[in-house]
């Protein structure tokens, strides 16, 4: 059996390279709501570029720190292999995020699918190597290893979904980045190399382990660096677009917006009384702006059933899609009628009309809302009275 060692120096920078990845893809996919299907999918397959790239990257400098006594030759294909794998997984995680109805299953499934996406690039890296050397598994090295990256995958998604902010991006950039490298290093530990007999010993290295994983960590940095700055232009347009929603001109005719549904009956509450609202205000006919295909466009305030928070944006949901607004959610507060809607949780605002259930679990509490879709929306534990009033209960 070989002994290995480490380059210190060459960890730290593999855990840079794949902190770096993780951040880049999920700052590629944020706002994507405000896009076309078309520039999503661009944006996506970056984000899949970055991410699965920046995990073999990490592998490949993590491989370079090891310093062991003798030559390691890489079979092409496999070492290709690995890093398509990885961008194929990691792509359709982020495909499953940003194509349909995001719910916190979905999440976790996109989770597992970049934790499994990790743990195969992982492996099918380790059998490109040939040649002097016998790599051995043990077999609870390897559970092990799966679990560290089923888990916490998971938990880095949570972190960077939940709430589509700056800080939560990059907490969960920083969970996937060091996930990455903990996949890695915890496999690695319950990794063994054994010499082969007759091992060529000779070596005509063109350039050294250090300068090639010096070289291959700049170019991770320079790729995601370059995909972040094309996001720029998107970013700078939706400002744009957020401060024309200051004039006061004429508003065009939304002539492709749904009118509101018949969803405001009233809700019984347990003593079967009707929950009291007010008639419904003039500012309910309100128009709130809403951006799809780089185009302002008008939604009718009574459609809206909840409004969820999107960083400094928020996410509007009408009981069958979803529209990308780009005013706060406190400025979406304000313009709305109080007496139909109310902030539940700092990130979500309801129409109260569309209430359709309560549940309550000791401090923790939902609102329940849509008749198609049955949303479940978080209740803070200091809303759950103000709730329980409204509701009549």
């Amino acid at each position: 059996m070989i002994e290995i060692n480490y380059v210190p120096s060459l960890v730290l920078a593999s855990v840079a390279v794949a902190v770096m990845a993780a951040f880049t893809s999920l700052r590629l996919t944020n706002g994507l709501a405000a896009l076309n299907t078309h520039d999503r999918k661009v944006r996506v397959s970056q984000a899949a570029f970055a991410l699965g790239g920046g995990i073999w990257a990490m592998h490949f400098v993590g491989m370079l720190s090891v310093d062991v006594t003798i030559p390691i030759f890489y079979d092409p294909l496999r070492t290709l292999g690995s890093a398509l794998i990885a961008i194929l997984l990691t792509g359709s995680a982020l495909m499953s995020l940003h194509f349909g109805k995001r719910t916190p299953v979905r999440i976790a499934l996109a989770g597992l699918m970049t934790g499994l996406g990790i743990i195969s690039m992982h492996y099918l890296g380790m059998s490109a190597i040939s040649g002097n050397c016998i790599v051995s598994y043990d077999t609870s090295g390897v559970l092990l290893a799966i679990f560290i990256a089923i888990v916490s995958c998971i938990l880095a998604m949570e972190l960077a979904y939940k709430t589509r902010s700056l800080l939560a991006t990059v907490c969960g950039s920083v969970v996937l980045g060091l996930a990455i490298s903990a996949i890695h290093y915890s496999a690695m530990l319950f990794t063994t190399f054994s010499v082969v007999d007759f091992a060529d010993l000779t070596t005509n290295q063109v350039i050294s382990s250090n300068n090639l994983a010096l070289i291959v960590a700049v170019v991770a940095f320079m790729t995601c660096g370059w995909f972040l700055l094309t996001a720029v232009s998107t970013e700078t347009w939706r400002s744009g677009a957020k401060d024309s929603h200051e004039f006061q001109a004429e508003q065009p005719r939304p002539d492709k917006i749904r009118q509101a549904r018949n969803l405001s009956a009233p809700l019984a509450n347990r003593h079967g009384s009707s929950i009291p609202f007010t008639d419904r205000p003039s500012d309910m006919s309100a128009r709130i702006p809403y951006e799809r295909d780089k185009t302002l466009r008008f939604l009718s305030a009574d459609t809206i059933v909840f409004v969820q928070a999107d960083g400094h944006y928020t996410r509007i949901d009408d009981g069958e899609n979803e529209y990308f607004c780009p005013w706060s959610i406190s400025r979406l507060e304000k313009s709305l009628a109080p007496t139909h809607f109310i902030r539940t949780h700092r990130s979500y605002l309801v129409n109260k009309n569309h209430i359709n259930g309560f549940r309550r679990n000791g401090d923790k509490a939902i609102c329940i809302v849509g008749e198609k879709t049955e949303a479940e929306i978080p209740v803070s534990r200091g809303r759950i009275p103000e709730i329980q009033k409204v509701l009549g209960i």
